[in-house]
């Protein structure tokens, strides 16, 4: 019995409270017509098949391959997405339009492309007027299932590209008119059919199949109960269960919301059960999800496309993001066992917590394709191959436990859901693509590079600064990929020339992205663990913030210690970069969260503050300092406070 099979009240609970969320969302999949359903479930089918036989057998040509991927996920949007909220379940018939205009797209391009070839891309009339059809269809999407922010984005893009002459001669250009800019989108491999589509089609799609079938066969549920095994016994032992599962969950996954779900409605109430404020069980699970897709080795999106933007081998990202992503869940797991100390939290009974031997029996199974994946990655397969042959791993793995076992059922939902799940990911990329096809237009994005140099007057540290408020900016209102793609262009060549290495700068920028989806006022991981855990909002993004505060420290600090990157490393330098971060980290979630070795007041917060301020520049003397303030707040703690309590509170 695993220990999912408790707490089947508050389960009812969570479910209820996601299908309203969903709702609210304009997502009406679950409450559409039985024959409308079957119709999406057939395309849903049809699609995920269609991306595994091409991924196995081979690729299409670029042009035909991405744009059947982008007119299958349009079409899932329109039917699975309201035109606007107010609207009834029921797919209208400007619904059904965009469906069919949708598959008109590759159906134009497939018909076309002998002789978009001959004619050497050169545009049509009629090449721009799908173009421009394209262009409506996907903003629509966006609008639809993204959301407006994205929308908004794209927009200042399109008209930034035809009103360049009217621009400040800093970033102006000579302007391009509406053939111009439809074909640039269209039938070209730098608009919407570019990088982030090509991801999207080559690598995101067949990770995503994995994750789904990881989730029917069980595998979510065997990880809780492991990651419940190993922490259940300490203090704050379900929080800390929290953290464990959603980062081994965040290293196939890749989606924070995903992880927020799926560990979420187990974690969240057992957490609520031993004692945790709902707000704050709300935000662990917020925070540790959210670095899902910062943990190795699937990660997110956004890390396929800095392999295709960056030209760095995609294993070798997942290298350089791992010891950042461990010392992240490090942050997080010091935060909740100073939460769990400070308010004296009660411990899980010992009856409750299954054994670890025999749920790490139950788990090999399933952890066998985790291997499979990171050993067909590091012999040099392609993220494609990896991820579908651990998938077939998978599947056959499943078959040697009657709990984990595939069968019609399972293979059914795991192919719809890999498809209904990839459909926003899909319209984001697309939309991406209207912003990638502006920047490389207009070469806007040296231009703004330049501009952030001269305003930050060279300096690395404030550079750095200015790119993480960027990135929280941002991070209001656009998804994680989005955010990536604009400041990858335009911040990341600042960083380069201040001597960051290439992966640091656009992991820096990624990390930001990460953690906006955890930040007020638009947190939406925050969001969805208020909904779980029946919690305001806004106070469950606050305390996520508190306790993610480590994940504000970290990227300066691999920016300053390269080794952390395994990049020009040395022991001693990998040793300061871990010495330092391990100081910095101790004293950012002890005045994060108020406790070290006793509660601290105001002043006492702030000195430890202090001593994060002192480790994030690379030298020995501030490392020491740092060193030196968190011994004397451990003194002032044992042997002032200790006499005299009061002082403590």
């Amino acid at each position: 019995m695993g220990i999912f099979d408790k707490f089947k009240i508050e389960d009812k609970v969570v479910d209820v409270d996601l299908a309203e969320l969903e709702a609210e969302s304009g997502n009406r999949l679950e409450n559409l017509p039985d024959w409308t359903k079957k119709i999406a479930a057939v395309l849903a089918l049809i699609w995920t098949l269609f991306q595994i036989y091409t991924g196995i057998m081979g690729l299409f040509p670029a042009l035909i391959q991405r744009s059947v991927t982008l007119g299958f996920g349009l079409a899932l949007c329109f039917i699975c997405f309201k035109f606007k909220k107010s609207d009834n379940n029921k797919v209208q018939i400007y619904d059904w339009i965009c469906v069919l205009l949708s598959f008109a797209i590759p159906i134009y391009l497939i018909g076309t492309f002998d002789t978009l070839i001959t004619r050497g891309g050169a545009p049509t009339d009629l090449d721009i007027i799908m173009g421009i059809l394209l262009l409506v269809l996907v903003i629509e999407a966006t609008r639809r299932c993204v959301g407006l922010p994205l929308v908004i984005v794209a927009i200042v893009f399109l008209a930034y590209a035809f009103w360049g002459p009217y621009m400040p001669s800093l970033i102006g250009h000579r302007g391009y008119d509406i053939d111009r800019v439809a074909s640039q989108m269209f039938i070209t491999g730098e608009g919407i059919f570019g990088t982030p589509m090509a991801v999207m089609t080559t690598f995101v799609f067949a990770f995503i199949v994995f994750g789904c079938f990881l989730e029917v066969t069980g595998g979510a549920k065997l990880f809780i109960d492991l990651a419940f095994a190993i922490t259940g016994r300490f203090a704050g032992g379900p929080a800390k269960t929290a953290v464990v599962a959603s980062g081994l969950l965040g290293t196939i996954s890749g989606s924070s919301l995903a992880n927020v779900v799926t560990t979420g409605s187990f974690t969240i109430p057992l957490m609520k059960s031993c004692g945790y404020r709902p707000s704050f069980a709300g935000g662990v699970e917020a925070s540790a999800s959210s670095a899902g897709q910062i943990m190795p080795p699937v990660m997110g999106a956004a890390a396929f496309i800095m392999s295709e933007m960056t030209g760095i081998p995609y294993l070798s990202i997942c290298l350089s993001a791992a010891i950042p992503a461990v010392l992240y869940y490090v942050s997080v797991l010091l935060s909740v066992d100073l939460e769990a100390r400070r308010t004296n939290l009660k411990t899980v009974n010992k009856e409750d917590i299954p054994p670890l031997w025999g749920t790490t029996k139950r788990c090999l199974p399933l952890l066998l394709p985790i291997v499979t994946l990171v050993g067909l990655l590091v012999v040099g397969y392609t993220p494609l191959k990896a991820a579908l042959y651990a998938t077939i791993v998978m599947v056959i793995g499943s078959f040697f436990s009657r709990e984990t076992r595939m069968t019609k059922d399972r293979f059914y939902e795991a192919f719809t859901k890999s498809s209904y799940n990839s459909v926003s990911v899909c319209v984001a990329c697309a939309v991406c693509g209207i912003v990638t096809g502006v920047i490389t237009l207009t070469g806007i994005g040296l231009k703004l590079s330049d501009l952030i140099l001269q305003i930050s007057g060279g300096s690395l540290l404030y550079t750095l600064f200015l790119t993480m408020v960027a990135s929280i900016i941002l991070g209001m209102g656009l998804p994680t990929t989005a955010k990536y793609i604009v400041l990858s262009a335009i911040a990341a060549p600042a960083l380069v020339k201040l001597g960051v290495p290439l992966v640091g700068a656009h992991l820096f920028i990624l990390y930001f992205g990460v953690i906006a989806e955890v930040t007020p006022p638009v947190a939406l991981t925050s969001y969805a663990g208020a909904a779980i855990a029946k919690a305001p909002g806004v106070e469950t993004a606050l305390q996520g913030l508190k306790i993610s505060i480590g994940a504000f420290f970290i990227p300066f600090m691999f920016c300053y210690y390269p080794s952390l990157l395994f990049i020009d490393t040395s022991l001693s330098g990998m040793f300061f970069g871990l010495f330092s971060s391990f100081v910095g980290l101790t004293c950012l979630s002890s005045a994060s969260i108020g406790y070290f070795f006793g509660p601290m007041k105001l002043w006492l917060r702030l000195v430890m503050f202090v001593g994060v301020l002192l480790v994030v520049h690379s030298s020995i003397a501030t490392d020491i300092a740092g060193v030196l303030i968190i011994l004397g707040v451990f003194a002032y703690q044992k042997f002032y406070t200790a006499k005299h309590p009061k002082i403590a509170v």
